[in-house]
C-alpha cells in the first residue's frame, strides 16, 4: 500500500509533468521569455558594444534581463487553472501543496532553460567573464529564491483580479533582495572577490520563502 509520503511525490510529479507538456503544447512563456532576453540583450550589444570592464554593470544587466524575462511568464504559474475552471478539479486529486510544489519545480525547470540559452549569449555578445563554478552556484541559488517567491505570489493572487499588476507590486519587495545578492555576488566573482557572504545570504533566503511557502499554501485557497 503506498504511503501518504509516496502519493505526495507522485502527485508532486503529476503536476510537474502536466506544467511540463501544456508549456511545450503552447510555448508562450517560453518563447515570450527568450525572446525579451534575446532582443534586451541584442539591444544592449549594439548601442554600447561590448563592456569587458565594466563587470559591475554587466552583473546587474545580467540579472535585471534575467529577472524581467522569466517573471512575465512565472507569473502565470495558477491562471491556467484560475481561467480554466480547473483550480477545483485538481484539487481532488492533489493538496494545495503537492499543487504548488509541482509548479515550484517547474518554474526552476523554466528558468534552467531560459538560463541555458540566455547566460551564453550574453557571455558572448556582452564581453563578459567566464562562467564558473561559483558563478553556476550564484545562478543555480538566484534561480530557487526567484522561483519561490514567484509561485508564493502566483499562489497568493491567483484568484484576484488584476492579477499581472498585482504580482508586480507584490512580488517586487520580495525580489528585491534576491536581485541585490545576486548582483553582488556575481560582480564579486567576476572581480576575484568571495562570493561566500553573497551565496549564503541567498541560499539563507531561499530556505525561508520555500519555509514560509510550505506554512501558506494549505490555506492559500481555503472557501
Amino acid at each position: 500500500m503506498p504511503t501518504s509520503g509516496s502519493s505526495s511525490a507522485a502527485a508532486v510529479w503529476a503536476i510537474l509533468r502536466k506544467e511540463c507538456v501544456s508549456e511545450w503544447r503552447t510555448r508562450y512563456g517560453l518563447n515570450a521569455a527568450l525572446l525579451f532576453a534575446v532582443t534586451s540583450l541584442a539591444g544592449v550589444s549594439f548601442a554600447v558594444g561590448r563592456l569587458s570592464d565594466r563587470v559591475d554593470v554587466l552583473a546587474a544587466l545580467l540579472w535585471v534581463v534575467l529577472l524581467f524575462a522569466s517573471l512575465a511568464s512565472l507569473s502565470h504559474a495558477f491562471v491556467r487553472e484560475v481561467e480554466g475552471h480547473t483550480l477545483t478539479m485538481l484539487r481532488l486529486v492533489a493538496s494545495p501543496t503537492a499543487i504548488a510544489l509541482g509548479k515550484l519545480l517547474f518554474n526552476i525547470v523554466f528558468l534552467a532553460v531560459i538560463e541555458i540559452v540566455t547566460v551564453p549569449l550574453f557571455v558572448v555578445l556582452m564581453g563578459a567573464p567566464a562562467i564558473g563554478g561559483g558563478f553556476v552556484l550564484l545562478l543555480a541559488l538566484g534561480s530557487v529564491a526567484l522561483a519561490c517567491a514567484a509561485t508564493l505570489v502566483g499562489a497568493v493572487i491567483a484568484q484576484t483580479r488584476g492579477r499581472g499588476a498585482l504580482f508586480a507590486g507584490v512580488s517586487l519587495p520580495l525580489l528585491l533582495p534576491v536581485l541585490a545578492a545576486a548582483v553582488s555576488g556575481t560582480r564579486a566573482q567576476w572581480m576575484g572577490g568571495s562570493i561566500a557572504p553573497d551565496a549564503k545570504l541567498l541560499g539563507a533566503y531561499a530556505a525561508l520563502l520555500f519555509a514560509a511557502s510550505l506554512l501558506l499554501y494549505d490555506h492559500l485557497w481555503e472557501d
